[in-house]
């Protein structure tokens, strides 16, 4: 067998260029979903850092829970 490299069609070359694109699709749906998670995350957190229970819930048993968690995902802790 030789060492050289395989040439390959311009068919091999289409398809093998249409499943790289595939795969690039889906890498960036998943981050795509991943980014609609992290903003409903954060959201939620803010929601409960100015809430009247999140304030109680702070101040009785951890005072920055809720402001450390946005920080983590890069939130605003205002």
């Amino acid at each position: 067998m030789s060492d050289l490299p395989k040439m390959m069609s311009k068919r091999e070359i289409e398809l093998e260029e249409l499943e790289e694109a595939k795969y690039v699709q889906s890498l960036r749906d998943d981050i795509e979903k991943l980014q609609e998670r992290c903003d409903r995350y954060e959201k939620a957190l803010t929601e409960i850092d100015r809430s009247r229970y999140g304030m109680q819930f702070r101040r009785d048993r951890n005072p920055n829970l809720a402001r450390q968690a946005l920080a983590a995902i890069g939130g605003d802790d205002d």
